[in-house]
């Protein structure tokens, strides 16, 4: 039996089987299980005179996950192409199947390490761009983004953002993703427009400093390049609040700065 991925014999061949595929038991579940992903597929069956055995059964479905994601996933409708389904694997499994473990027996734990799956990305030295689903988040720039240990998510606030009807300009949106579940969540807006500003995580705060508030495609009456607000916005309870700003002896206002936490 030959598979071609295609409408002919000038497809690429992706599978050859001869002989007996497996034991005839009940129950088997080695099956072999082929994926074409060219809308089409060819199978060429060839059998001698000489030797016959049973015969064999064919099952084929359309637009379903590979090996129903190996018990390890769930079969999902992609986002930016509804016809294609994906697999979205559980924690510590990957591949097009979810059949790949990142850590190979759990790395022996606990007597000889544990799964570090932050670690395994560096290691690999390759991207990655993930299939995500929840809010559409737009392209832009000069936006910030810090991490949350508890939440297991990323914070990403404000920027220089693509906007509907081909245009661009300042947000204060304030944006969630899930890692675990790959999922963004629109959160409550700062209601200050600006980006190359910069943010912090400290105490279950994301605290905000300076940026460029000036808007091209407004009047801006007022908005000055260099600011010194300062925010603060409370993850648990999705509340912004606005800090006093630095009272020292210079001009603080800026942007394209950073900032960091040291010792808490």
């Amino acid at each position: 039996m030959y598979v071609y991925d295609g409408d002919s014999i000038y497809a690429p061949l992706i599978a050859v089987f001869s002989g007996l595929i497996v034991p005839e038991v009940r129950g088997n579940e080695t099956v072999p299980e082929v994926v074409t992903t060219s809308g089409y597929a060819l199978l060429h069956f060839f059998s001698d005179a000489a030797y016959n055995l049973t015969g064999f059964n064919i099952f084929y479905s359309i637009n379903s996950c590979p090996n129903n994601c190996s018990g390890h996933g769930k079969c999902t409708t992609s986002v930016s192409i509804p016809s294609q389904v994906y697999c979205e694997c559980d924690k510590y499994w990957k591949g097009e199947a979810c059949d790949i473990p990142y850590c190979k027996a759990n790395c022996g734990s606990p007597d000889h390490g544990y799964c570090d799956l932050t670690e395994l990305h560096i290691r690999s030295n390759s991207w990655l761009v993930p299939e995500t689903k929840g809010a559409i988040v737009q392209g832009g720039y000069g936006h910030t983004s810090v991490y949350d240990e508890m939440t297991k998510s990323i914070y990403v606030h404000g920027g220089y953002k693509a906007l509907p009807g081909n245009k661009y300009g300042l947000v204060y949106d304030l944006y969630r993703y899930e890692v675990n579940t790959r999922t963004w969540t629109i959160l409550k807006e700062s209601g200050f427009a600006r980006y190359l500003h910069s943010a912090v995580l400290i105490s279950g705060a994301v605290l905000v400093f300076g940026g460029n508030t000036h808007n091209d495609t407004s009047l801006s009456n007022g908005a000055k390049c260099f600011s010194a607000d300062f925010l603060a916005y409370d993850i648990a309870c999705d509340e912004w609040r606005i800090l006093p700003k630095p009272n020292l002896h210079r001009d603080v206002n800026r942007f394209g700065h950073s900032a960091v936490v040291s010792n808490g």
